[in-house]
C-alpha cells in the first residue's frame, strides 16, 4: 500500500506540473490533482514512518538481548546473536575471553537507534554507553543487520570515547 501510494503521489505530481506548464489543466484540475497526490504522498510517508520505527524497536531490541546476555556473562547466548560472519571469525571461548577481566561490562544504557537501507539491506546502529567493572564507562556503537531470517543481528562493535 505505502509503494504504491508513493508511485501514485510522484506520477500525480508529475501530471499537474505538466498540465500547469503547458496550460492543459485548469487552475482547478491541478488544485484537485495536487490535493489527491499530496494526500497520497501522506499516506506513503505516515506507513513507510510505522515501518521504520517498529523496525528501529526490533533492532534495539537486538542490541539489548546482545548486551543483557554479556552483562549476565552468559556468553553462549550473546555469541548466538552474533552475526554468521562475525561468528566464523571468533570462536565461543575467543568471545567469552573479550569480555573477561577488565572488559568486563557490568552495566549499560541505551541512548537510540538509527535504521538504514542500504542497496536494499537494512542495517541499524545503536547507540549505548556500558560500564565496565573498574568503574571505567565508554560509549558503544553496536552495528546491527536485518538476517535472512528476519531477525536483527549483531555484525559490529566499536567503543568510540573512554572516560
Amino acid at each position: 500500500m505505502a509503494r504504491v501510494s508513493g508511485v501514485l503521489a510522484f506520477g500525480l505530481t508529475v501530471v499537474v506540473c505538466l498540465g500547469c506548464g503547458t496550460k492543459r489543466l485548469s487552475l482547478w484540475s491541478a488544485l484537485a490533482v495536487g490535493a489527491v497526490a499530496a494526500g497520497c504522498a501522506m499516506v506513503w510517508l505516515v506507513a513507510t514512518s510505522k515501518r521504520g520505527l517498529a523496525e528501529g524497536r526490533r533492532a534495539q531490541a537486538a542490541a539489548a538481548a546482545y548486551l543483557d546476555a554479556v552483562v549476565a556473562k552468559e556468553f553462549a547466548v550473546a555469541y548466538g546473536l552474533l552475526t554468521i560472519e562475525r561468528r566464523e571469525q571468533t570462536g565461543p571461548a575467543e568471545f567469552a575471553e573479550l569480555y573477561a577481566g577488565d572488559q568486563a561490562i557490568n552495566g549499560y544504557t541505551i541512548d537510540g537507534t538509527t535504521v538504514v537501507r542500504t542497496e536494499g539491506q537494512l542495517h541499524a546502529e545503536t547507540r549505548a554507553q556500558i560500564r565496565f567493572g573498574t568503574g571505567r564507562a565508554a560509549r558503544l556503537l553496536v552495528g546491527l543487520l536485518h538476517g535472512s531470517e528476519g531477525r536483527w543481528r549483531v555484525a559490529e562493535l566499536r567503543t568510540v570515547e573512554h572516560w
